[in-house]
C-alpha cells in the first residue's frame, strides 16, 4: 500500500460519523496564543465534554469534531451533561480559531487513538464539504442562544476548567508521551493487555540470559506480541529487541530463523507499555499475527468466544485465563465440596462448560478429562464465585 493510499484509508476512518461536541472555558489571552491553526495538541488527562451544545456563559469554547469520542452519558446519575470524554492523551489538531461579539471557538479534530495521528501532524486536512464554516454556523446559532442549565452548572464547568493540551505554566505538552509515564508493573496487568497485542517491556536482565546470542550492551527490553497458548498460557513471541529513549525505541529485528518463546511468569517483575503510541513495520507484525494463529492460537470459535466475557475475568487463572478454580459442591451431603480446576470450552447462557484438570478427591467424583458445567452464582457470604454442583 503506497502512503497516499494509507493516507486515504485513514480519513476514511477517521472522518465518517464526525459529531460535534462542546467544552466551554474562560480563556486568558496568553492561553488563547499556545493554540495555532494547523498545529496538534496532546490532552495527558481525559477530555470531557457534551453532546449537548446550547448558549454559552464563558468566553471561550472548545468544538471537538470526533467519531470516536466515548459516550458515558448512559452512566450520568440525574446530571445530565450528555456526558462525551476522549481517552487520555488524545491529540487534537486545531482546525480554526473563531471570534464573534466576545465569543471565540476554537475548533478541534479529534485524531486517531495511536501513533497514526503522527502522520497528520504536519498535514494539512481538507475535509469534506465546507465543514469549518458549517461548524462556524453551528456556533453563531448556539453561542448567543439559550444556555442549557446542567452544562453550564458549576460542578460542569469545574470539569471543563482547564485548557485543552495546556500545561500549568500555560506551555503546551509535548505531542510525544514519554515512555516511563506509560510504563506500568506486568504482575497488576490483565491478559487483555497482552493478548493478541504489540506491548513493549523492559527486560534486559531476560535478553541477556533468554537470547544471549543476539543480545547487545544497551539494550534495554522487548516488543513482544502476546496471545495464549491452551497448554501454556499466556505466551508472547518476541519480534524486536529495543533501547529506550525517552518517547522513542530504536528496534532491532530479531533474526527470523530464530524463534524465542516467553511466558507469562518470566516477566512478572518487569513493566511494559502498549506499543500503540510507536510506530512499527506492519509486515512483521502481521506476520507474526499469521503464524501465532495457524501454530498456537485455538481453533475453536466457542472457545475464543470465552474469552470475549469480561464478566469471568475475576474468576481467571491470571497465567492461564482459560482455567478457572470451580467450587464444587455435592447433592450428596456425605460428601466435602471442593475446589477443581477446569479449562472452559463454551458458554452457553449463564452456563459454562470446560474440561476437569484434576481428579476429585472422592473416588466416585468426576475426574480429569471429564466435562463439567459450571456457572456464576452468589454464595453464603454474599460474594460472587464459580460454582458447579454434582452428584
Amino acid at each position: 500500500m503506497t502512503e497516499v493510499q494509507q493516507l486515504e484509508q485513514l480519513m476514511n476512518e477517521m472522518l465518517p460519523g464526525l459529531q460535534l461536541f462542546a467544552r466551554d472555558i474562560n480563556l486568558t489571552p496568553e492561553e488563547v496564543a499556545c493554540y495555532q491553526v494547523g498545529a496538534v495538541v496532546r490532552n495527558p488527562a481525559f477530555t470531557d465534554a457534551t453532546c449537548r451544545v446550547g448558549g454559552m456563559v464563558t468566553t471561550h469554547r472548545y468544538g471537538i469534531l470526533s467519531n470516536h469520542m466515548m459516550d458515558l452519558s448512559y452512566a450520568e446519575h440525574g446530571t445530565n451533561w450528555g456526558l462525551c470524554i476522549a481517552n487520555r492523551d488524545s491529540h487534537f489538531k486545531v482546525l480554526d480559531i473563531y471570534e464573534h461579539e466576545g465569543k471565540t471557538q476554537i475548533l478541534l479534530l479529534h485524531l486517531p487513538d495511536d501513533y497514526l495521528w503522527k502522520w497528520l501532524e504536519d498535514l494539512t486536512i481538507h475535509l469534506p464539504g465546507n465543514l469549518v464554516d458549517d461548524c462556524r454556523s453551528r456556533f453563531l446559532n448556539k453561542a448567543f442562544g439559550e444556555p442549557i442549565p446542567e452544562v453550564t452548572s458549576e460542578d460542569w464547568m469545574e470539569r471543563c476548567g482547564f485548557p485543552i493540551g495546556v500545561d500549568m505554566e500555560g506551555k503546551l505538552f509535548s505531542n510525544e508521551i514519554p515512555i516511563a509515564k506509560q510504563m506500568r508493573p506486568v504482575k497488576e496487568a490483565s491478559f487483555r493487555s497482552f493478548y493478541h497485542e504489540l506491548v513493549y517491556i523492559r527486560c534486559a536482565a531476560l535478553i541477556e540470559d533468554v537470547m544471549p546470542e543476539v543480545a547487545q550492551p544497551g539494550d534495554t527490553g522487548l516488543v513482544l506480541y502476546g496471545y495464549i497458548d491452551e497448554e501454556a498460557g499466556v505466551s508472547f513471541q518476541p519480534l524486536w529487541i529495543a533501547k529506550e529513549n525517552e518517547s522513542t525505541l530504536d528496534m532491532r529485528l530479531i533474526p527470523e530463523e530464530t524463534m524465542y518463546l516467553i511466558r507469562l511468569a518470566n516477566l512478572d517483575d518487569c513493566e511494559f507499555c502498549s506499543m500503540k503510541w510507536i510506530e512499527v513495520d506492519p509486515y512483521i507484525a502481521d506476520r507474526a499475527r499469521r503464524v501465532i494463529a495457524e501454530v498456537y492460537d485455538t481453533k475453536s470459535k466457542e472457545k475464543e468466544e470465552t474469552r470475549t466475557f469480561q464478566g469471568l475475568d475475576q474468576f481467571r487463572h491470571r497465567e492461564h485465563p482459560d482455567d478457572f478454580g470451580v467450587a464444587v459442591y455435592y447433592e450428596d451431603k456425605s460428601k466435602e465440596p471442593e475446589r477443581l480446576w477446569v479449562r472452559i470450552s463454551r458458554v452457553e447462557g449463564n452456563q459454562c462448560f470446560g474440561m476437569l484438570l484434576m481428579n476429585s478427591k472422592h473416588p466416585d467424583g468426576p475426574k480429569e478429562g471429564d466435562e463439567i458445567m459450571f456457572r456464576v452464582l452468589q454464595n453464603e457470604k454474599g460474594d460472587l464465585e464459580v460454582v458447579s454442583v454434582q452428584k
